[in-house]
């Protein structure tokens, strides 16, 4: 994912979700476009049984 955004790509995505920001949200938000892209990348990525330990018990040493 590219650590930044064009202004045409984010107004498109900012039309989209139906948002409507002053100049100075968006340059805010642009300014941390890179750690909510990277976040995003995070996110999406498969994840076994260790992502919420509190509501699984008996591990298995592959799941550590």
């Amino acid at each position: 994912m590219p650590a930044d955004i064009s202004d045409q790509a984010l107004e498109f995505l900012l039309a989209r979700a139906g948002l409507d920001l002053t100049d100075a949200q968006k340059a805010e938000l642009k300014s941390v476009y890179a750690g909510v892209a990277a976040m995003a990348e995070r996110v999406r990525k498969p994840r076994g049984i260790m992502v919420e330990p509190a509501h699984a018990y008996g591990f298995n040493e592959e799941d550590l």
